[in-house]
């Protein structure tokens, strides 16, 4: 059987490319000291591993070898001494096959974001972190990319967002009935409800990320859950404006942020290959939820009431919040034993991760994603308002078909981003999503606006789905929630003024400056996506062209 040390010490012309050939074990295994009878013994146990590992892959010469693909040849050799060495050797020549692995299962064992071709990164390649601790330990680790519990919890993370992002998105329908509950606060006033609640469900991204990374994830989801039901029920005995504030812009908006933030890291878990068309199908059920609760809400409270219809989807997301529950999971072990008193315990916890800003490829998606969050959620936060001021067949509606055509543009957008690139994908969308957000209040007409609601629906909807994907490449998988935690509390500030900046502008009717608004919502859009492009070019080692 042939040790590690015997694979690295062939002869030159067997070498592979880039493989060192050590003196000392030239000199030593290959000779075999003073006992010609070993020499030869150790000789034709190298050229047996040899042949097992390079003649059984009858396209490896044809394929320009190790140098014209060095990443299938990083693959199957030993990584380093210490961490495949003798046990990886005798799996090599057990298989026989060169490895015995397709080029998907290779890719699917490497960590998120590197050594991937689909990712369009190499290790140690751009777009990854510079080396620490936590990015070595990341070769080690696999991904199912498939199997009944990682689709379960894709099944849980699609009813988590359902029921906080979902209903979040609903908010336009509030906006519309306070104006006229509370006719006595401005539009921008309202805006904050629903601005607060943005902020929040982002903002608690930093505990709920870092949480999430030590091992966290059961007790604090169970603590959202039933935040969000209690804080539902009370809703429905609201009836003044700091009511409705504490009740749906705080307690929900906390609840929202644990749950959602504590789900979308899950399926990162599961899913490296796969994990765009992952996040697409589990941030679909924000879309889904969008385009119910606008129609529930509007209907019940006529013939209901304000009080019971908060209630019926309270009991609503009682059971859905259950379904999450039962569904979701996580399986990497945490990246830090807080439990173990002899190493610190709680001191070891750093909340925040500086050293993740020193790559600038990083630096600037959190720049871009936060400008974008100034802009993109005006037109869903003011859509009935627009629609009922200018009086267009079927008010109340476009805020769902908005919703509906996002779900389409979550998941289609996942699948074709596993080929061609996260940040590729969700570059394209963005730009278009703020040029669409400047014309807005030219769709005064019923064949204008149902275009406009279908194509910003589907550009902006990838967005949610994407970034934490996006953010899971530019490093290790180990930080993968910190790091999108960070990103989504400095992108939290984006959704707390953006809307109501927005509100400001437009100002009060029957005064309405609607091309300020929409003008203000597009620029940042366009300039979060100016930045995002920045990341790209750092991501690919500053060049114009790559998959990432």
């Amino acid at each position: 059987m042939a040790s590690e040390r015997d694979f690295h010490g062939l002869t030159p012309s067997h070498t592979p490319p880039n493989l060192p050939l050590e003196a000392s074990v030239e000199e030593g295994l290959l000779t075999g000291g003073s006992d010609p009878k070993l020499a030869e013994q150790r000789k034709a146990s190298v050229a047996e591993t040899m042949s097992t590992v390079v003649n059984n892959d009858s396209s490896f010469e044809e394929r320009g070898g190790a140098e014209g693909n060095p990443t299938r040849w990083a693959a199957r050799r030993p990584r380093s001494k210490g961490s495949t060495g003798q046990a990886g050797v005798e799996d090599l020549e057990k298989r026989g096959d060169g490895g015995g692995a397709d080029e998907e299962d290779l890719i699917s064992t490497c960590p998120s974001g590197r050594n991937s071709e689909k990712d369009g990164s190499k290790e140690d390649g751009p777009g990854a972190l510079p080396a620490t601790d936590s990015s070595k330990d990341d070769s080690a680790l696999t991904f199912p990319e498939g199997g009944t519990k990682a689709w379960l919890c894709v099944f849980g993370g699609f009813w988590s967002t359902f029921i906080t992002f979902g209903y979040l998105n609903a908010f336009g329908i509030y906006q519309d009935y306070y104006q006229s509950l509370l006719p006595e606060k401005t539009s921008s006033q309202i805006s904050w409800i629903g601005g607060f609640q943005y902020f929040l469900i982002f903002s608690v991204g930093i505990f709920a990320g870092k949480m999430f990374d030590l091992g966290y994830f059961r007790p604090l989801f169970t603590f959202g859950c039933f935040l969000l039901v209690f804080s539902q029920m009370m809703l429905s005995l609201c009836t003044e404006y700091y009511q409705f504030f504490l009740t749906q812009g705080v307690g929900l908006g906390l609840s929202f942020g644990l749950i959602f933030n504590l789900s979308i890291n899950c399926p990162a878990h599961h899913f490296n290959r796969r994990r765009g068309l992952a996040m697409g199908v589990m941030a679909a059920g924000s879309s889904t939820g969008g385009t119910i609760f606008p129609i529930m809400i509007r209907r019940l409270i006529p013939s209901l009431g304000f009080g019971w219809t908060m209630r019926a989807v309270g009991f609503m997301a009682l059971g859905v919040v259950i379904m999450a529950w039962l569904c979701l999971s996580t399986r990497l072990e945490p990246s830090i034993d807080v439990k173990d008193k002899s190493k610190g315990g709680w001191s070891q916890v750093r909340w925040i991760d500086p050293e993740a800003f020193k790559n600038l490829a990083y630096t600037f998606f959190v720049a871009g994603a936060s400008l974008v969050m100034f802009g993109l959620y005006t037109p869903f936060t003011y859509m009935d308002v627009f629609t009922g001021y200018y009086q267009i067949p079927a008010n109340g509606y476009y805020l769902s078909i908005l919703n509906a055509a996002s779900i389409f543009g979550r998941v289609l957008p996942g699948i074709v981003a596993d080929r061609v690139g996260r940040i590729n994908t969700v570059l394209p969308h963005l730009m278009v999503s703020g040029l669409l957000g400047i014309i807005f209040p030219a769709c005064t007409k019923l064949g204008g606006l149902l275009a406009f609601s279908i194509l910003y629906g589907f550009t902006s909807g990838c967005y949610v789905s994407l970034i934490p994907a996006c953010v899971a490449q530019l490093g290790p998988s180990s930080t993968v929630g910190t790091r999108n935690g960070m990103m989504f509390a400095i992108g939290s500030f984006g959704g707390l003024f953006g809307t109501p900046i927005s509100g400001a502008l437009l100002g009060d009717p029957p005064n309405y400056r609607w091309w300020a608004a929409s003008s203000f919502s597009g620029v940042c859009v366009l300039a979060g996506s100016a930045c995002i492009l920045a990341s790209r070019w750092f991501a690919l080692d500053k060049k114009a062209f790559g998959t990432i």
